[in-house]
């Protein structure tokens, strides 16, 4: 671990941009600002990372979780590839299609899926 990587960071209101940062636990928690949840795996190999607790804790809503319309995500996610066990950088493609499917704060997504 400690190799660094490239993400997208999506924060309330804003939209997403790219980031390069270590690969590390410690580096994620504080990019979403609390324990990391996995959970969300999109196309194209990107994972969706958010705090766990978000929604408990009483953070903004940021944007619709894709894999399910109705549930939003609350507070600042990222958006990585994985590799097996083993988060990795986003490609160009994954991050122009990612960028475009959350690129209004508040929006419903892209049909990029």
């Amino acid at each position: 671990m400690g190799q660094k990587i490239d993400i997208l960071i999506v924060e309330p209101g804003k939209a997403p941009h790219r980031s390069t940062v270590r690969d590390s636990l410690e580096s994620l928690q504080q990019i979403v600002g609390g324990p990391i949840d996995v959970g969300c795996y999109l196309p194209q190999r990107v994972m969706l990372v958010c705090n766990g607790e978000g929604k408990n804790t009483g953070l903004p809503p940021n944007r619709p979780n894709p894999a399910n319309p109705q549930d939003r995500i609350c507070g600042t996610f990222l958006l990585c590839g994985f590799e097996g066990e083993h988060f990795a950088s986003l490609t160009p493609a994954q991050r122009t299609q990612f960028q475009t499917y959350f690129a209004l704060p508040g929006s419903e997504g892209g049909s990029g899926q």
